[in-house]
Protein backbone atom coordinates (compact mmCIF):
# COMPACT_ATOMS: atom_id res chain seq x y z
CA UNK A 1 0.00 0.00 0.00
CA UNK A 2 1.52 3.38 -0.90
CA UNK A 3 2.24 6.15 0.79
CA UNK A 4 -1.00 8.57 0.46
CA UNK A 5 -3.34 6.05 -0.03
CA UNK A 6 -6.39 6.52 1.67
CA UNK A 7 -8.78 3.71 3.70
CA UNK A 8 -12.48 4.10 3.55
CA UNK A 9 -12.27 7.45 2.57
CA UNK A 10 -10.26 8.49 6.08
CA UNK A 11 -7.33 6.54 7.42
CA UNK A 12 -4.17 8.15 5.17
CA UNK A 13 -0.92 5.38 4.81
CA UNK A 14 2.24 7.19 5.96
CA UNK A 15 4.54 4.79 6.57
CA UNK A 16 5.06 0.91 6.78
CA UNK A 17 5.92 -0.19 10.23
CA UNK A 18 5.82 -3.61 10.54
CA UNK A 19 5.61 -7.07 8.32
CA UNK A 20 4.84 -10.36 9.54
CA UNK A 21 3.01 -13.83 8.25
CA UNK A 22 -0.40 -12.67 7.62
CA UNK A 23 -0.39 -8.83 7.64
CA UNK A 24 1.53 -5.49 7.56
CA UNK A 25 1.13 -2.83 10.03
CA UNK A 26 1.09 1.11 9.08
CA UNK A 27 1.21 4.57 10.45
CA UNK A 28 -1.33 6.27 9.21
CA UNK A 29 -3.21 9.46 9.94
CA UNK A 30 -7.56 9.48 11.03
CA UNK A 31 -8.44 12.45 8.85
CA UNK A 32 -11.46 12.63 10.79
CA UNK A 33 -10.14 13.03 14.57
CA UNK A 34 -5.60 14.13 13.24
CA UNK A 35 -4.63 11.52 15.72
CA UNK A 36 -2.12 8.78 14.16
CA UNK A 37 -3.25 4.98 14.46
CA UNK A 38 -2.17 2.01 13.59
CA UNK A 39 -3.50 -0.51 11.19
CA UNK A 40 -2.85 -4.23 10.49
CA UNK A 41 -3.83 -4.98 6.83
CA UNK A 42 -4.20 -8.62 5.84
CA UNK A 43 -1.80 -9.19 2.90
CA UNK A 44 -3.78 -9.94 -0.59
CA UNK A 45 -3.30 -13.93 -0.22
CA UNK A 46 -4.52 -13.42 3.41
CA UNK A 47 -7.62 -10.88 2.61
CA UNK A 48 -8.96 -13.92 0.13
CA UNK A 49 -8.74 -16.49 2.91
CA UNK A 50 -12.27 -16.25 4.75
CA UNK A 51 -10.43 -18.26 8.22
CA UNK A 52 -7.62 -15.41 8.56
CA UNK A 53 -10.77 -12.55 7.63
CA UNK A 54 -12.54 -14.52 10.60
CA UNK A 55 -9.07 -13.92 12.96
CA UNK A 56 -8.28 -10.97 12.14
CA UNK A 57 -12.23 -10.13 13.40
CA UNK A 58 -11.71 -11.97 16.32
CA UNK A 59 -8.55 -10.38 17.43
CA UNK A 60 -10.50 -7.05 17.24
CA UNK A 61 -13.26 -8.28 19.23
CA UNK A 62 -11.43 -9.81 22.01
CA UNK A 63 -9.14 -6.62 22.40
CA UNK A 64 -12.39 -4.63 22.48
CA UNK A 65 -12.79 -6.86 25.53
CA UNK A 66 -9.54 -6.26 27.21
CA UNK A 67 -9.47 -3.44 29.86
CA UNK A 68 -5.98 -3.64 31.23
CA UNK A 69 -3.59 -1.00 29.69
CA UNK A 70 -0.89 -3.61 28.90
CA UNK A 71 -3.79 -4.50 26.11
CA UNK A 72 -3.50 -2.54 22.63
CA UNK A 73 -6.49 -0.51 22.34
CA UNK A 74 -8.59 -1.08 18.96
CA UNK A 75 -10.41 1.17 17.41
CA UNK A 76 -12.17 -0.93 14.90
CA UNK A 77 -12.44 -3.85 12.07
CA UNK A 78 -13.06 -2.57 9.01
CA UNK A 79 -13.54 -5.12 5.57
CA UNK A 80 -14.30 -3.30 2.28
CA UNK A 81 -14.22 -6.09 0.42
CA UNK A 82 -10.31 -5.75 -1.03
CA UNK A 83 -8.91 -4.98 2.32
CA UNK A 84 -9.59 -6.19 5.97
CA UNK A 85 -8.08 -4.23 8.53
CA UNK A 86 -8.09 -3.20 12.20
CA UNK A 87 -7.33 0.04 13.64
CA UNK A 88 -5.26 0.10 16.66
CA UNK A 89 -3.66 2.76 18.75
CA UNK A 90 -0.56 3.56 17.58
CA UNK A 91 2.84 2.80 19.97
CA UNK A 92 6.28 4.28 20.00
CA UNK A 93 8.73 1.45 20.69
CA UNK A 94 9.99 -1.54 19.77
CA UNK A 95 9.08 -5.50 20.13
CA UNK A 96 11.02 -6.67 23.04
CA UNK A 97 12.87 -8.95 20.85
CA UNK A 98 14.85 -5.85 19.14
CA UNK A 99 15.84 -5.30 23.02
CA UNK A 100 17.15 -8.84 23.75
CA UNK A 101 19.10 -8.88 20.63
CA UNK A 102 21.19 -6.06 22.05
CA UNK A 103 22.29 -8.66 25.12
CA UNK A 104 20.98 -9.87 28.01
CA UNK A 105 18.67 -7.86 30.20
CA UNK A 106 19.19 -7.07 33.85
CA UNK A 107 16.90 -8.85 36.46
CA UNK A 108 15.81 -4.71 37.73
CA UNK A 109 14.54 -4.35 33.84
CA UNK A 110 13.26 -7.93 33.28
CA UNK A 111 11.18 -7.86 36.41
CA UNK A 112 8.58 -5.43 35.53
CA UNK A 113 8.22 -6.66 31.99
CA UNK A 114 6.91 -9.65 33.61
CA UNK A 115 4.57 -8.17 36.20
CA UNK A 116 3.04 -6.16 32.92
CA UNK A 117 2.64 -9.11 31.24
CA UNK A 118 1.02 -10.85 33.93
CA UNK A 119 -1.43 -8.12 34.56
CA UNK A 120 -2.95 -8.58 30.96
CA UNK A 121 -3.07 -12.17 31.03
CA UNK A 122 -4.11 -12.55 33.61
CA UNK A 123 -7.20 -10.64 32.79
CA UNK A 124 -7.47 -12.82 29.54
CA UNK A 125 -7.25 -15.99 31.95
CA UNK A 126 -10.10 -14.94 33.65
CA UNK A 127 -12.09 -14.40 30.55
CA UNK A 128 -11.22 -18.18 29.28
CA UNK A 129 -8.58 -17.11 27.08
CA UNK A 130 -5.29 -18.45 26.39
CA UNK A 131 -2.61 -16.62 24.42
CA UNK A 132 -1.20 -19.54 22.91
CA UNK A 133 1.91 -17.66 21.00
CA UNK A 134 3.76 -15.23 24.04
CA UNK A 135 7.19 -14.18 22.57
CA UNK A 136 9.83 -11.52 22.48
CA UNK A 137 7.46 -10.63 19.18
CA UNK A 138 4.52 -10.22 20.64
CA UNK A 139 5.39 -7.64 24.04
CA UNK A 140 5.87 -4.51 23.20
CA UNK A 141 7.54 -1.82 25.03
CA UNK A 142 6.96 1.68 25.10
CA UNK A 143 6.82 4.68 27.43
CA UNK A 144 3.99 5.09 29.57
CA UNK A 145 2.00 8.92 30.41
CA UNK A 146 4.31 8.94 33.43
CA UNK A 147 7.65 8.28 31.37
CA UNK A 148 8.15 5.07 32.63
CA UNK A 149 8.55 1.81 30.78
CA UNK A 150 4.74 0.62 29.27
CA UNK A 151 4.80 -3.42 28.03
CA UNK A 152 2.02 -4.25 25.72
CA UNK A 153 0.98 -7.47 24.29
CA UNK A 154 0.10 -8.30 21.20
CA UNK A 155 -1.97 -10.33 19.17
CA UNK A 156 -4.68 -12.11 21.42
CA UNK A 157 -6.71 -14.12 19.12
CA UNK A 158 -5.70 -14.14 16.31
CA UNK A 159 -2.04 -16.56 17.60
CA UNK A 160 -3.74 -19.76 16.37
CA UNK A 161 -3.81 -18.62 12.82
CA UNK A 162 -2.50 -21.49 10.67
CA UNK A 163 -1.84 -22.18 7.12
CA UNK A 164 -4.96 -20.85 5.16
CA UNK A 165 -4.64 -20.96 1.36
CA UNK A 166 -1.31 -20.79 1.97
CA UNK A 167 -0.36 -23.19 4.28
CA UNK A 168 3.79 -23.96 4.59
CA UNK A 169 6.12 -23.24 7.28
CA UNK A 170 7.77 -20.37 7.95
CA UNK A 171 11.64 -20.51 7.26
CA UNK A 172 12.71 -19.79 10.93
CA UNK A 173 11.63 -22.29 13.73
CA UNK A 174 11.20 -19.13 16.17
CA UNK A 175 7.97 -18.32 14.00
CA UNK A 176 4.45 -19.89 13.95
CA UNK A 177 4.79 -23.62 12.88
CA UNK A 178 1.80 -24.98 10.89
CA UNK A 179 0.75 -28.57 10.06
CA UNK A 180 -0.97 -30.05 13.59
CA UNK A 181 0.97 -28.05 16.12
CA UNK A 182 0.19 -24.30 16.83
CA UNK A 183 2.53 -21.77 18.27
CA UNK A 184 6.61 -21.09 18.01
CA UNK A 185 8.64 -23.90 19.14
CA UNK A 186 10.82 -21.82 20.63
CA UNK A 187 8.17 -21.00 23.28
CA UNK A 188 5.61 -23.83 23.50
CA UNK A 189 5.25 -25.38 26.45
CA UNK A 190 5.25 -29.28 26.72
CA UNK A 191 1.44 -29.61 25.99
CA UNK A 192 0.88 -27.07 23.46
CA UNK A 193 3.62 -29.26 22.19
CA UNK A 194 1.50 -32.63 22.13
CA UNK A 195 -1.55 -30.59 21.05
CA UNK A 196 -3.28 -31.08 24.28
CA UNK A 197 -5.50 -28.58 25.66
CA UNK A 198 -4.36 -25.55 26.75
CA UNK A 199 -4.80 -23.52 30.27
CA UNK A 200 -3.22 -20.79 31.67
CA UNK A 201 0.02 -22.89 32.80
CA UNK A 202 0.75 -23.11 29.43
CA UNK A 203 0.85 -18.76 28.58
CA UNK A 204 3.16 -18.85 31.84
CA UNK A 205 5.76 -21.48 30.83
CA UNK A 206 5.99 -19.44 27.40
CA UNK A 207 6.29 -16.05 29.40
CA UNK A 208 8.80 -18.07 31.27
CA UNK A 209 10.68 -18.89 28.02
CA UNK A 210 10.36 -15.35 27.03
CA UNK A 211 12.09 -13.81 30.83
CA UNK A 212 14.69 -16.41 30.62
CA UNK A 213 15.66 -15.50 27.46
CA UNK A 214 15.62 -11.73 28.33
CA UNK A 215 17.85 -12.71 31.43
CA UNK A 216 20.32 -14.50 29.60
CA UNK A 217 20.19 -13.33 26.23
CA UNK A 218 19.05 -17.40 24.71
CA UNK A 219 16.58 -19.27 24.78
CA UNK A 220 16.83 -22.75 27.19
CA UNK A 221 15.92 -24.90 23.98
CA UNK A 222 17.19 -24.38 20.86
CA UNK A 223 17.72 -26.30 17.49
CA UNK A 224 17.08 -25.98 13.70
CA UNK A 225 14.71 -28.21 14.19
CA UNK A 226 11.71 -27.02 15.10
CA UNK A 227 10.72 -31.21 15.79
CA UNK A 228 13.78 -31.77 18.17
CA UNK A 229 12.99 -28.37 19.64
CA UNK A 230 9.68 -29.87 20.79
CA UNK A 231 11.39 -32.72 22.04
CA UNK A 232 13.62 -30.63 23.99
CA UNK A 233 10.27 -28.82 25.88
CA UNK A 234 9.01 -32.47 26.44
CA UNK A 235 11.92 -34.07 27.70
CA UNK A 236 14.90 -32.01 28.41
CA UNK A 237 15.56 -30.15 32.34
CA UNK A 238 15.75 -26.63 31.87
CA UNK A 239 19.65 -25.27 32.01
CA UNK A 240 20.04 -23.28 35.13
CA UNK A 241 20.11 -19.67 35.44
CA UNK A 242 22.92 -17.88 36.51
CA UNK A 243 23.55 -17.00 39.80
CA UNK A 244 23.24 -15.02 41.62
CA UNK A 245 19.39 -14.29 39.93
CA UNK A 246 19.40 -18.41 39.89
CA UNK A 247 18.50 -17.55 43.35
CA UNK A 248 15.95 -14.81 43.13
CA UNK A 249 12.52 -14.62 43.60
CA UNK A 250 12.29 -13.67 40.27
CA UNK A 251 14.51 -16.65 39.17
CA UNK A 252 12.84 -18.86 41.30
CA UNK A 253 9.40 -17.85 39.95
CA UNK A 254 10.74 -18.74 35.83
CA UNK A 255 11.99 -21.96 36.70
CA UNK A 256 8.69 -23.10 38.44
CA UNK A 257 6.69 -21.71 35.45
CA UNK A 258 9.04 -23.89 33.40
CA UNK A 259 7.87 -26.96 34.73
CA UNK A 260 7.24 -29.73 32.92
CA UNK A 261 3.75 -30.70 33.80
CA UNK A 262 1.47 -27.87 34.27
CA UNK A 263 0.83 -28.71 37.69
CA UNK A 264 4.10 -28.03 39.19
CA UNK A 265 3.43 -24.38 37.98
CA UNK A 266 1.41 -21.56 38.10
CA UNK A 267 -1.62 -22.30 38.31
CA UNK A 268 -2.90 -18.26 37.49
CA UNK A 269 -0.73 -15.04 36.59
CA UNK A 270 -2.12 -13.97 40.04
CA UNK A 271 0.41 -16.92 41.48
CA UNK A 272 3.33 -16.15 39.33
CA UNK A 273 3.61 -12.22 40.68
CA UNK A 274 3.19 -13.60 44.17
CA UNK A 275 6.16 -15.66 43.78
CA UNK A 276 7.81 -12.43 42.57
CA UNK A 277 6.73 -10.76 45.62
CA UNK A 278 8.14 -13.23 47.76
CA UNK A 279 5.26 -14.95 48.90
CA UNK A 280 4.95 -18.90 49.25
CA UNK A 281 2.78 -20.07 46.36
CA UNK A 282 1.63 -24.05 47.27
CA UNK A 283 1.36 -26.65 44.66
CA UNK A 284 -1.77 -27.03 42.97
CA UNK A 285 -3.83 -30.46 44.43
CA UNK A 286 -4.61 -31.27 41.18
CA UNK A 287 -4.17 -30.37 37.60
CA UNK A 288 -6.32 -27.23 36.76
CA UNK A 289 -9.22 -27.19 34.67
CA UNK A 290 -8.96 -26.62 30.46
CA UNK A 291 -9.91 -22.87 29.61
CA UNK A 292 -12.69 -23.41 26.95
CA UNK A 293 -11.63 -21.96 23.52
CA UNK A 294 -11.55 -18.19 22.98
CA UNK A 295 -14.91 -16.25 21.14
CA UNK A 296 -15.80 -19.68 19.80
CA UNK A 297 -12.87 -20.79 17.54
CA UNK A 298 -13.80 -23.80 15.21
CA UNK A 299 -10.24 -25.26 14.99
CA UNK A 300 -9.21 -27.08 18.12
CA UNK A 301 -6.45 -29.26 16.62
CA UNK A 302 -4.34 -32.71 18.57
CA UNK A 303 -1.63 -34.18 17.73
CA UNK A 304 0.20 -37.12 19.33
CA UNK A 305 3.00 -36.68 21.60
CA UNK A 306 6.27 -36.00 20.18
CA UNK A 307 9.10 -37.98 21.77
CA UNK A 308 12.50 -38.81 21.56
CA UNK A 309 14.14 -42.25 20.64
CA UNK A 310 12.95 -45.30 23.10
CA UNK A 311 15.21 -48.30 24.38
CA UNK A 312 13.60 -51.69 25.22
CA UNK A 313 13.17 -50.44 29.10
CA UNK A 314 10.69 -47.49 27.78
CA UNK A 315 7.31 -47.59 29.60
CA UNK A 316 6.25 -45.97 26.47
CA UNK A 317 6.92 -49.31 24.74
CA UNK A 318 3.24 -50.07 26.79
CA UNK A 319 1.38 -48.56 23.87
CA UNK A 320 3.77 -48.67 20.30
CA UNK A 321 0.81 -47.69 18.20
CA UNK A 322 1.24 -44.49 19.71
CA UNK A 323 4.43 -43.87 19.07
CA UNK A 324 3.99 -45.24 15.66
CA UNK A 325 1.87 -42.39 15.11
CA UNK A 326 3.59 -40.04 16.54
CA UNK A 327 6.51 -40.61 14.58
CA UNK A 328 4.41 -40.77 11.19
CA UNK A 329 3.18 -37.12 12.56
CA UNK A 330 7.19 -35.87 13.30
CA UNK A 331 7.95 -37.74 9.42
CA UNK A 332 4.98 -35.35 7.74
CA UNK A 333 5.83 -32.29 9.55
CA UNK A 334 9.38 -32.83 8.71
CA UNK A 335 8.51 -33.49 4.95
CA UNK A 336 6.19 -29.66 4.57
CA UNK A 337 9.59 -28.47 6.12
CA UNK A 338 11.50 -29.31 3.76
CA UNK A 339 8.98 -28.55 1.02
CA UNK A 340 8.47 -25.11 1.63
CA UNK A 341 12.01 -24.20 2.35
CA UNK A 342 12.93 -25.68 -0.83
CA UNK A 343 9.94 -24.21 -2.75
CA UNK A 344 11.63 -21.24 -5.43
CA UNK A 345 10.59 -18.39 -4.54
Amino acid sequence: MDRGSLLQSRYEIEDEVGRGSFGVVYRARDQLTGETVAIKVLLPWASRDAELRHRLKREAELAGRLHSRHAVRTQGLADDGEHAFVVMEFLDGHELAQFVAGGPLAPNQVEPIARQALEVLGEAHAMGVVHRDIKPHNLFICRGPEGGLLVKVFDFGIAKIVGGSSGGVMETTKLTVSGGVLGTPAYMSPEQCRGDELTPASDLYSLGIVLYEALTGHVPFDDPSPVRMMIMHLEQPVPPLPQPVAATPLGRAILRALEKEPERRFRTAAEFVAALDAREVPLAAAAPAAVPPALGDRDQQRMPTVTAGTNVADPRLRHPWKWALAAAVIAAIAIVIVAVIAWPA
